[in-house]
């Protein structure tokens, strides 16, 4: 697997692909609410406009594809947890950058799939800002293992589509699912209707801590059963997102 740069240009029949996977779920929603076509396409039209000096952020380059995004999370995941490559204190190692060292980041990368081309994955996390490697590129830190589809001016666009593709879906199968017996979705909220701003650093850092704590006891569980042939099998996954609504602009008499 080689990680390359492309552009939108040459990928207009994804991004309509991509585009519609995560329309679809919402329109129907909305029509389902009562909602018109012509209000749906005025309401498009309107947000279009409104965006319309945006820069464009999406990356399409072939390392930003959800597959390679997927492949990524494995090898820190793995990094940060499997004994063979965390220390006694559970704290994933410094590895050696030489190709034949056994124990080294080559070694780790060929572990999780030995067709990934361990430059490439090293290249990738450099830019997601994931490692840090030293100043005579001998040896790799992990800074952290948590794949992020956004960075400080690019994101991914087909894995961050995909993830809204995915909530929208799991709202679909809550209202339209009609007691269907096939597998379970879910979506839960907590929330308050207001709340003291200087307690937003306080939830941040719990919602951190716990979210990635739940996260990756659900990586660890799917991780642990047996896969198949991607063409035959399902997927099957959670997420945890974390929201803030503007207070209402509500006039007391």
């Amino acid at each position: 697997m080689n990680w390359q740069d492309d552009s939108t240009a040459t990928n207009v029949s994804l991004l309509a692909k991509w585009a519609y996977g995560a329309i679809r779920p919402v329109v129907r929603l909305l029509r389902s609410a009562g909602v018109s076509q012509a209000v749906i396409l005025e309401c498009v039209k309107r947000a279009s406009a409104q965006h319309d000096g945006d820069k464009p952020k999406g990356r399409l380059g072939s390392g930003t594809r959800y597959q390679s995004v997927l492949a990524l999370s494995v090898v820190t995941g793995t990094w940060a947890r499997s004994p063979e490559w965390t220390d006694q204190s559970g704290v994933a190692r410094e590895l050696s950058l030489r190709k034949d060292d056994p124990k080294g980041f080559s070694a780790l990368v060929h572990s999780v799939d030995s067709h990934l081309n361990a430059a490439a994955v090293l290249k990738e996390l450099q830019q997601l800002k994931l490692i840090s490697v030293d100043a005579d590129a001998s040896h790799v830190r992990l800074l952290r293992h948590q794949v992020k589809h956004v960075g400080d001016e690019t994101f991914s666009a087909e894995s961050v589509l995909r993830d809204l593709q995915r909530f929208a879906e799991t709202l679909e199968h809550n209202v339209f699912r009609n007691g269907d017996g096939g597998p379970r979705r879910m979506q839960m909220t907590a929330a308050r209707l207001s709340i003291d701003p200087a307690r937003f650093a306080d939830f941040e850092r719990f919602a951190a801590r716990n979210g990635q704590v739940f996260l990756d006891s659900a990586d660890d569980r799917l991780n642990a059963t047996p896969e198949v042939v991607q063409a035959a099998g399902a997927g099957y996954g959670v997420g945890v997102f974390v929201f803030f609504e503007e207070p209402p602009n509500v006039k007391l008499d």
